[in-house]
């Protein structure tokens, strides 16, 4: 019998889930290991196959559909383990990909710290205090904060199903203070950059400068966004469906005079032209046509191109400091005469946003003189 190969990326499923597969071309199959506090509901079994599939999106499918009719969700969670399995149940999967992923990690450094048994009445606030600062120092202040999140949503959802609690977190364990990412990019930094990168980073970047979008809007940029006057772009993700934020068009002429847009995007269609195998509806994609992101938001293909051109630019140029993909949206917001400009470009609602984090430039200041 063919020898069972562990998959690696367990972490975006439920704690205890693993993906297996037999073979190269054998199916998927997804397991089940259940918490001590959960053994009852699937016969006191030490693991058990919860799905398999051609495909893993079927293995993952079936996996949910059994999990889901194993578990009993009318009753109230009388302990963590027990709030634990429903939270990550009912209220994940129904989130945006990248905040399931996020969430599942917090499940995953939960689950390994709290005791499963313990009954979520007697959960206190201390706890999370405790957890908190140990996550900060172990792990980093952004997961702790993160994780904060998820038990103060879990101990929400808990009341909402019934468990009589006060909330152990809700207004009193704060988050830590993080300081806002400060890093400007140099004209002269930039240069040294393009002057490394491959063709594709070559186009990409000064449609970035010129439009300040963040990278999941430019990768899902359709041909047909592109207009005879100029590009459009819909509301940001981030505030589809929220009051603020709104859709945007970038003209290619503006009172007479060339905006340089339609020079950008006629550089990204030679480049297109010359490296594209296969037609795309999306402006930048791959050499078969696929986008560079997909559904779940991930830009594996993206980030790689990136991570060379900048190790590249690191070994080969005058080039001291990395920098992001995201710091060149701040590098905009910056460099735009005004506040006002930078808010509509990066399509934020008021101005205090893009002052606090997207405006980084040092700003020149007249000294007093004294004579």
């Amino acid at each position: 019998m063919a020898r069972q190969r562990i998959i690696t990326g367990n972490k975006k499923y439920p704690s205890g889930w693993r993906l297996r597969k037999r073979g190269i071309n054998a199916k998927y199959v997804i397991w089940f290991k259940p918490p001590p506090s959960a053994k009852h509901l699937w016969s006191n079994k030490a693991e058990i196959k919860l799905g398999e599939g051609k495909s893993l999106a079927e293995a993952e499918k079936n996996a949910f559909t059994v999990w889901a009719s194993k578990i009993s969700t009318s009753d109230k969670p009388y302990t963590l383990g027990a709030l634990f399995i429903r939270y990550q149940l009912e209220v994940i999967p129904k989130k945006a990909w990248q905040t399931q992923k996020s969430n599942l990690q917090s499940m995953s450094r939960l689950t390994a710290v709290f005791d499963l048994d313990q009954p979520v009445v007697d959960f206190e606030s201390h706890q999370v205090f405790q957890y908190r600062d140990y996550i900060h120092h172990h792990k980093s202040a952004k997961q702790a904060n993160l994780d904060i999140e998820v038990i103060s949503h879990l101990f929400a959802k808990a009341i909402e199903w019934g468990c009589k609690i006060h909330h152990p977190s809700k207004r009193i364990v704060g988050k830590i203070q993080i300081d806002d990412r400060d890093r400007y990019v140099t004209d002269d930094e930039l240069g040294y950059f393009m002057d490394a990168c491959n063709a594709f980073i070559r186009v990409y970047t000064p449609l970035k400068m010129a439009t300040g979008k963040d990278k999941s809007m430019l990768l899902r940029v359709k041909m047909n966004d592109i207009t005879p006057d100029g590009l459009n772009f819909p509301k940001r993700q981030k505030t589809a469906g929220k009051k603020g934020g709104k859709a945007s068009f970038l003209p290619f002429v503006y009172e007479g005079q060339s905006t340089g847009l339609k020079e950008i995007i006629n550089d990204v269609i030679k480049w297109r032209t010359k490296w594209l195998k296969v037609q795309s509806f999306y402006l930048f994609a791959s050499s078969t046509g696929q986008p560079m992101i997909n559904e779940k938001g991930e830009t594996s293909n993206f980030d790689s191109q990136w991570r060379r051109s900048m190790d590249k630019a690191m070994d080969g140029t005058e080039l001291s400091e990395r920098f992001q993909e995201r710091d060149l949206r701040a590098k905009t917001a910056s460099d735009v005469d005004s506040a006002e400009h930078a808010a509509k470009l990066l399509q934020h609602h008021s101005t205090a946003i893009t002052n606090r984090v997207y405006r980084r430039k040092p700003e020149t200041v007249i000294p007093f003189n004294l004579k």
